[in-house]
């Protein structure tokens, strides 16, 4: 899978989050696949970056750790630029 920089920006910040709410609503990891049904390949590729993820996933994700999407998005705004995804001739 080839990522561009705006690409890698978005997924660390998205793996960002969903470690650190596994962390403080779910504890260990191990844990949290099992008994929500998570392949822990999945869950660690989206926790470091490694891979895309289906808008499905990150939502079925997100619910799991008791977030609201909204919750999520909000989030990720917080941690991402705002020129994220522009074309640098725009700017």
């Amino acid at each position: 899978m080839k990522k561009n920089k705006d690409d890698e920006i978005l997924l660390n910040a998205i793996g960002k989050i969903i470690r650190r709410e596994r962390m403080k609503r779910a504890g260990k990891f191990t844990i949290f696949c099992y008994e929500n049904d998570v392949a822990k390949t999945s869950m660690y590729m989206l926790e470091h970056a490694r891979n895309k993820a289906f808008i499905t996933t990150l939502f079925r994700i997100t619910r799991l750790l008791g977030m609201s999407f909204e919750e999520f998005g909000r989030e990720l705004d917080k941690l991402v630029p705002k020129d994220l995804y522009k074309d640098p001739e725009e700017m």
